[in-house]
């Protein structure tokens, strides 16, 4: 596998609209005069021929222009290829032969053969100028040969090679090892090891260098690292593809495209500036099951850049199209973000407070985080757990996210920035769009994720659309305009993307994604800006630090609200299981109520297992009641509300409406509604005189009436799962109010002791 160095245009991004095609959709030729899977591709400096090697033990000379097979070279078996920067030598590494084999290509002459590896030899490559051929083994050696006379000029020990590259001035040489990960450059005149870098894959396949000699990349096991090639800083990284083999890379001759191979018979074009994926090349064919027969194997670039070539494992090697360049024009700003009329709020991490968020999701006890001096600090603790996040394509190697969530607002024109300071084994960015089902394992099934290394829905790319990004971005800019994205990075316009599904959002955060699980993770950021016509700028209750928090429940005027955090439950006056049949652990913090149920161990028969956590002091004609379930596994969650029967059975006289369906009393004759729903998120149920109206999210679901019920004195929490699988659910914001004339003995609750003498009093009645 090779690099060439040249010069071409590229079409990026029209009006409005990402491009869908950079290159053609199809190739443009296949040539099929190889038997076995094609290996390599290179160019001559002229772009009149193109050499291709293959496991049948030959190299083809094709005139790329007229598709013609102009010869074809004998070498027994191959290992890379290489055309000299005058067009007069084509090097051939031999496999069996352990050596290095020079040849005319305009005669098929053979005209020198340099010995000294040790094993076989895979990559080979001239430097710019032509006076140096470097070539590398499975033995571990980079030997640098004079190409005229033979002579052996410096070994280079490494590792086993899978790629290796000059710089444009020939100042680096650069190797990739599949055996040990790593990339190595050196200073091919002196010998001297000048960087050793470890990119984030188990492999590297394959190393290449832009034309102008700033940035290397480098392809692996699972992902495309970029770096710097005078400093080895990274750069970027590329959405990681996990369990994919990455073979090979080139550089358009202008250094904006990156061609990418791969062993799912595909060849990815991105756009290096942005780190945009442009499009996706399909048309080599091969058995995926079958070993490389669905490899493409190398990809190279013709000097004009109107032409790629791919060697692919179906035995041929396809020519494609490459689209001619258009100018970049910046979209126009949407009208409704700009003027007197928008308004901003600004987070500004000072006070040790996060003022803008109303609760904090997902931190647990892993996370410890801080507002000071202006910036937000998050540091993460080491976490693992295999059931969470196994379809994130953001967290195949990264089992925790950490959410700043729910910021009030519901708009169809956004604009949200934000910038990182820094990060250590993180990612760190936006997400913003509708509210998902859970918030345990599919935070973002409803939501764009904007990062400082990609962009998109991290989940199951569900809404679809959105580009696929690698980035690097210390300020991240998202505008939204009624189911528009767009992105912005210190003033610049990067790309723009569609999501007709989603006309509004009420749903903007901070996301932290360590990259590997195992290790601390942290992340500081600077400054978290929101604005809009539809942004408040009335303050939001802070939620205090747990250190902060009063031992009282939130008191408004006519309402109840249980706020979970002072380890006891102020509503209610018992967990109702008795303790023979008591298998659930709870916990009261951080704002949510967080419930763990074992299952029987000894009870052979599976049967339906109720945990409730029950008596609201209530007797009402009209109540409005609502809870939020952020999580349910295994369990159906929500609200009980009726009356306790003559006997004190509590479920004679009772409806339990929950996140997913609703069940009517046993004992009541006449309707009984039956409803199945998705995973309602949260669940408002208004009682007015026996009849009941069912909300989510402040949508109308579903109405009856019930003459049996003219008034309420049973109202709790209820969970449903059953015995064999261990159960959980988490909720917050269990909120009752009653907003006309009550009863007597009805909700006029203001404090935990009221609360418990009104109870008292009424199981006197």
């Amino acid at each position: 596998m090779k690099t060439n160095h040249f010069f071409i245009t590229l079409f990026l991004i029209s009006v409005f609209v990402l491009p869908q095609t950079v290159a053609a959709d199809a190739p443009h030729t296949v040539l099929e005069k190889h038997t076995a899977s094609v290996h390599n591709v290179a160019f001559s400096a002229d772009g009149n021929m193109l050499a291709s090697q293959s496991g049948d033990g030959t190299v083809n000379i094709w005139n790329p222009n007229t598709q013609k097979l102009l010869r074809t070279l004998n070498t027994k078996d191959g290992g890379g290829i290489a055309f000299s920067p005058d067009g007069n030598v084509l090097a051939s590494g031999a496999l069996a032969d352990k050596v290095v084999n020079l040849w005319n290509p305009n005669t098929t002459e053979h005209l020198n053969s340099f010995k000294g590896h040790e094993s076989g030899v895979n990559q080979v490559v001239f430097s710019p100028d032509g006076s140096v051929l470097a070539s590398g083994s499975w033995d571990g050696k980079v030997r640098l040969w004079h190409p005229e006379t033979g002579e052996l000029l410096r070994v280079l020990p490494t590792d086993k090679l899978s790629g290796l590259a000059f710089s444009a001035d020939g100042s680096l040489l650069a190797n990739g090892s599949w055996d040990g990960g790593l990339v190595k450059v050196w200073n091919p005149e002196t010998g001297q090891l000048l960087h050793t870098l470890k990119p984030a894959v188990q492999e590297v396949f394959d190393v290449a260098f832009s034309p102008d000699g700033h940035i290397l990349a480098s392809a692996g096991w699972g992902g495309i690292d970029l770096w710097a090639a005078d400093t080895g800083e990274h750069l970027l990284s590329f959405p990681r593809e996990q369990g994919r083999f990455l073979l090979c890379v080139a550089f358009s001759p202008d250094g904006r495209l990156l061609a990418c191979g791969k062993d799912n018979k595909t060849i990815s074009l991105w756009d290096v500036d942005k780190g945009i994926l442009l499009h996706t090349l399909r048309g080599h064919t091969g058995d995926s099951r079958d070993g490389d027969t669905a490899y493409v194997q190398d990809v190279a670039f013709s000097p004009d850049g109107r032409l790629l070539a791919s060697a692919g494992g179906d035995k041929t090697v396809r020519l494609w199209e490459i689209t001619p360049p258009e100018e970049i024009l910046p979209p126009r700003f949407p009208v409704g973000l700009t003027g007197p009329n928008v308004k901003t709020w600004t987070e500004d991490f000072n006070d040790g407070t996060l003022d803008s968020w109303t609760k904090r999701e997902h931190q647990r006890e892993r996370v410890k985080w801080e507002t000071k001096n202006g910036r937000l600090r998050v540091r993460t603790q080491p976490f693992s757990n295999g059931r969470l996040n196994l379809n994130n394509q953001l967290a195949h190697a990264t089992n925790y996210t950490l959410d700043f969530t729910a910021f009030p607002i519901n708009a169809p024109q956004l604009r949200v920035k934000l910038k990182v300071h820094s990060t250590d084994n993180a990612n760190a960015g936006i997400y913003i769009g509708r509210r998902p089902d859970s918030l345990f394992d599919k935070q973002f099934q409803h939501a764009y994720l904007f990062a400082n290394h990609t962009l998109g829905n991290p989940d199951s790319w569900g809404h679809g659309g959105a580009p696929q990004l690698g980035l690097n971005l210390k300020e991240i800019d998202v505008v939204f305009d009624r189911g528009h994205f767009y992105l912005y990075s210190d003033g610049e316009f990067i790309v723009d993307f569609r999501a007709s599904s989603m006309l509004r959002i009420n749903y903007v955060g901070i996301a932290v994604f360590p990259k590997k699980s195992l290790d601390e993770a942290a992340v500081t950021l600077d400054s978290f800006e929101i604005s809009g016509p539809s942004v408040s700028t009335v303050r939001i209750p802070k939620d205090e630090p747990d250190d902060k928090v009063e031992d009282k429940p939130i008191e408004i005027e006519g309402v109840w609200v249980e706020d979970f955090r002072d380890g006891k439950l102020d509503s209610w006056i018992e967990d109702e299981q008795p303790p023979e049949d008591k298998r659930d652990t709870w916990q009261a913090k951080n704002g949510l109520l967080d419930v763990w149920i074992q299952p029987f161990p000894h009870h052979a028969l599976i049967q339906t297992y109720q945990l409730e956590f029950t008596g609201f002091p209530i007797k009402a004609e009209k109540l409005r009641v609502r809870v939020d379930v952020l999580e349910a596994h295994n369990a159906n969650v929500g609200i009980l509300i009726g009356q306790r029967d003559l006997n004190g059975f509590l479920h004679r006289r009772t409806y339990k409406i929950l996140h997913k369906s609703i069940w009517g009393p046993i004992a009541f004759p006449g309707p009984n509604p039956e409803g199945r729903y998705e995973n309602l998120k949260d669940i408002e149920i208004v009682f007015d005189n026996g009849h009941f109206e069912l909300l989510s999210e402040g949508e109308h679901i579903l109405e009856f009436d019930e003459p049996n019920l003219p008034f309420v004195d049973c109202l709790g929490i209820v969970a449903y799962t059953t015995e064999v699988p261990l159960a959980h659910f988490v909720m917050d914001n269990f909120i009752v109010s009653e907003s006309t004339a009550p009863l007597p003995n009805s909700l006029n609750v203001r404090a935990k002791d009221k609360a418990a003498t009104l109870w008292g009093e009424l199981k006197r009645q």
